[in-house]
């Protein structure tokens, strides 16, 4: 686990493109490698400018985003589940409002499944966290279940079906993690209805999206990350 979380953050952007311009720096230090040096730097700062505009964020969240939509209200009545899939705290605030949304939509009491934890922190209580914000907003307790195994979206899939059975259940999770997460339950016989949120793509440029930005490098980062799970999960 540990080793493939190691290989995931070394083929992000914001990790192995600093890497080429550190290594095209030390090589300027060695006279039989200057050249090398100044083209490793250059190919360095190229990549970084690429992967920090939003044009080629975008690019590379396209695939990711375009088949999903926001859950609408005719389709509320269609499922008494609902899924949260933890994302870290970053986006899991985020995923929880679309969670909010939904239940305040529906004109009954739906069950809540809470369903993740930190890979290299079992111990956290995320997932718990995440229980005190919808008891806080009014979500009765006893409608939440905390399913805190799970390590990846491959266990996430596996203990959810133990959980939910054949029966349809609203998947929250964001964007552009929806398409594997779909694919992943779908090998299971599992009865998914995509409720995504949090799009990162921003569909329209102007000059400034034209600069580079750490959100877009973090956002070519998300987008590499999917990939290389979809890939794993079908290798696997």
């Amino acid at each position: 686990m540990i080793f493939l979380k190691i290989v995931q953050s070394i083929i992000l952007p914001s990790v192995f493109v600093p890497l080429i311009i550190l290594l095209g720096l030390i090589s300027l230090f060695r006279k039989s490698k200057v050249k090398m040096g100044r083209i490793l730097v250059l190919i360095g700062l190229i990549l970084y400018y690429l992967f920090s505009i939003t044009p080629i964020s975008d690019l590379l969240l396209l695939p990711l985003e375009k088949d999903y939509s926001s859950v609408k209200v005719d389709e509320v009545n269609s499922a008494d589940k609902i899924v949260l899939l933890l994302g870290g705290r970053e986006s899991d605030v985020l995923r929880a409002s679309e969670v909010l949304r939904i239940t305040h939509l529906v004109d009954h009491q739906s069950q809540l499944i809470i369903s993740g934890t930190d890979p290299l922190n079992p111990r956290s209580e995320e997932a718990l966290a995440v229980r005190s914000f919808f008891t806080n907003r009014g979500v009765p307790a006893e409608n939440i279940i905390v399913e805190g195994r799970s390590r990846n979206t491959w266990e996430n899939v596996r203990n959810i079906k133990e959980i939910v059975g054949d029966e349809p259940f609203f998947l929250v999770t964001s964007a552009y993690h929806m398409k594997r997460s779909i694919k992943e339950f779908k090998k299971v016989n599992a009865q998914p209805i995509p409720a995504p949120m949090d799009f990162k793509r921003k569909g329209s440029y102007t000059l400034y999206n034209y600069i580079p930005s750490s959100l877009n490098l973090r956002n070519s980062d998300l987008a590499i990350h999917e990939y290389f799970g979809i890939i794993f999960y079908k290798l696997m």
